[in-house]
C-alpha cells in the first residue's frame, strides 16, 4: 500500500496567501463523485475566481474523451481550480488546459526530480507512463480545471490507463514526495503561467509555446493519431501552433489537429 495520510488543510490554507496567483481558497472535502463536477456547480452560482477544491478520494472523475478517473483515498491529488479569464480572447481559452499541463509538469520536476514530459495536449508522462491527466470544462463565463495526479500510488493500486499508457506515480517512479508539496507546487507554477497568459494571450509572445515545446514528449516523434469519429492518422509530430493544435506530418500533408488520442509509436 502507499502512504495514506488526510492533507493538512491548516498547513495548506496557511500557505496559500504567499503562492501567487488568483488564489481565494482551498477546500478539501474527503469524498465526492467529480471534483470538477461540483466546481462548475460553484461557479454557476457565482462562486469568484481563484477557489481551489480537492478531494481524497474520487469516484467518478471524468478524464478527456468521456474517460473515468478514480482517485484512491490518500494517495492521489483530485483537484479542480475555478478560473475566470476576463479579458482573454475565447480563442485563446483552449490554451488554458495546455498552460495547466506545462504547470504540473514543471511543478513535479521541480519538488521530485522527476523528468516529466508532455503527451499532447496535456497527459504528464514520467517516460512511457502517466502521471497526471487534465480536464479543463468551461460554463457560466468561467473555466474549470480539473487536474488529477498519482502521488503517493503503489503500483498495485494504480488503475489501468487507456490508449496503451501504464500508469505510473511520483512513488513508483523513486520519488516520495509529500501531496501537500505537489499540489502547492502545482498552484505556484499554474499561477505564475496564468498571469503571464492574462497579460498577454498570444502563446508565442508569451514564451508558453517555447516552454510547452521543450516539454513536449510528442513532438518530432511518430505518432498515430485516433480522431473523433474513428478516423486516424499516421505521421510524425512536427510542433503545436498558436491555437493548441498538433501540427503532423502525414501522407504528404500537414495536418492540423484540434481534439484526438495520441499514441507514440515506438
Amino acid at each position: 500500500m502507499g502512504q495514506v495520510q488526510p492533507l493538512d488543510i491548516a498547513w495548506l490554507t496557511g500557505e496559500l496567501p504567499g503562492i501567487a496567483g488568483p488564489w481565494t481558497a482551498i477546500e478539501i472535502v474527503r469524498q465526492t463523485g467529480s471534483t470538477n463536477t461540483d466546481l462548475l456547480a460553484r461557479a454557476a452560482s457565482g462562486a469568484a475566481e481563484g477557489l481551489v477544491l480537492v478531494a481524497e478520494e474520487q469516484t467518478a472523475g471524468r478524464g478527456r474523451l468521456g474517460r473515468h478517473w478514480e482517485t484512491p483515498p490518500g494517495t492521489a491529488l483530485a483537484l479542480s481550480v475555478l478560473l475566470r479569464p476576463a479579458g482573454v480572447p475565447p480563442a485563446r481559452h483552449g490554451w488554458l488546459p495546455l498552460i495547466a499541463g506545462i504547470s504540473v509538469a514543471a511543478a513535479t520536476r521541480a519538488v521530485s526530480g522527476v523528468d516529466a514530459r508532455l503527451k499532447w495536449p496535456n497527459d504528464v508522462l514520467i517516460g512511457d507512463g502517466k502521471l497526471a491527466g487534465i480536464l479543463a470544462e468551461a460554463a457560466a463565463g468561467a473555466v474549470v480545471i480539473g487536474i488529477g495526479v498519482n502521488v503517493s500510488t503503489s503500483p498495485g493500486e494504480l488503475p489501468a490507463g487507456p490508449g496503451g499508457l501504464r500508469p505510473t506515480s511520483l512513488l513508483a517512479s523513486g520519488a516520495p514526495v509529500a501531496r501537500e508539496t505537489v499540489l502547492t507546487g502545482i498552484l505556484r507554477a499554474l499561477g505564475e503561467r496564468y498571469a503571464r497568459f492574462r497579460a498577454n494571450p498570444d502563446p508565442e509572445r508569451s514564451g508558453l509555446l517555447a516552454e510547452y515545446s521543450d516539454l513536449s514528449a510528442t513532438i518530432g516523434h511518430d505518432v498515430r493519431v485516433e480522431l473523433p469519429g474513428g478516423a486516424t492518422l499516421a505521421g510524425q509530430a512536427t510542433g503545436i501552433d498558436g491555437d493548441g493544435r498538433l501540427l503532423l506530418s502525414a501522407n504528404g500533408k500537414e495536418h492540423a489537429i484540434a481534439a484526438g488520442d495520441v499514441i507514440h509509436v515506438r
